[in-house]
């Protein structure tokens, strides 16, 4: 029985949003796309979506060494909504930041190059974390070089463009973010058992993020 056939069935009851999510976190040797993240990225906007896309991003970090791609897939949509998703978003992220510190120290040893994607990912997220001023200028830049990416070009249409630029919150990405008491997901989600075991059949090659992901990251910092 196929992997894509076992995840159809699932997927029967799923939502949109819980199907979007699972599918750019998959076990599958391609992916998230540019499209993906900012398909999630929008969902976040929605507090139903938020809550579904939450759910199984709290289980993908949790989830065991074999799984890998959940871990690291889920790390980069984490990394690129801190910057385009809703602020509802960063206040779980922020909250719920002991999901990411954990794995900074991961190990596997049947792959030091998938180990050190995920520990990278996990030390630039919680340094985000850290600074919020640093984090709200990373979305504040987001937000222009969208803008810019947007604009007609020759005829051409970034990826990027996949909805107008006044469909974001530009609110939420100019004002400060702070973790309030009182902020909507400022209460921490139920903790869930961290399971690290090794296994031994786990696939070595590496699923690095697309270049047109790693160039949008860097031209945000650039800003």
């Amino acid at each position: 029985m196929s992997r894509r056939f076992v995840r159809s069935i699932r997927n029967i009851s799923a939502t949109p949003a819980e199907i979007k999510i699972k599918s750019a976190t998959s076990n599958d040797s391609f992916g998230p796309t540019t499209s993906d993240l900012n398909e999630i990225a929008l969902l976040t906007m929605d507090n139903k979506h938020l809550r579904q896309i939450i759910t199984v991003l709290t289980k993908r970090l949790n989830d065991s060494t074999k799984n890998w791609r959940h871990i690291l897939k889920s790390l980069t949509v984490i990394q690129y909504c801190l910057l385009a998703g809703s602020t509802e978003f960063v206040y779980w992220v922020q909250n719920n930041s002991y999901l990411i510190k954990t794995l900074k120290e991961f190990q596997w040893k049947d792959s030091n190059e998938i180990a050190y994607q995920i520990r990278s990912k996990a030390k630039k997220i919680t340094s985000l974390l850290k600074d919020d001023n640093l984090l709200q200028s990373k979305r504040a830049n987001y937000h222009i070089y969208r803008t810019k990416m947007s604009q007609p070009s020759s005829g051409k249409r970034s990826s990027l463009d996949i909805t107008r630029t006044d469909d974001l919150n530009v609110q939420s990405l100019e004002s400060p973010i702070k973790l309030t008491s009182d902020a909507p997901w400022s209460r921490a989600t139920k903790s869930m058992e961290i399971r690290r075991s090794i296994d031994w059949d786990g696939n070595r090659n590496v699923g690095r993020g697309s270049d047109e992901i790693s160039r949008i990251l860097a031209n945000i910092d650039e800003e």
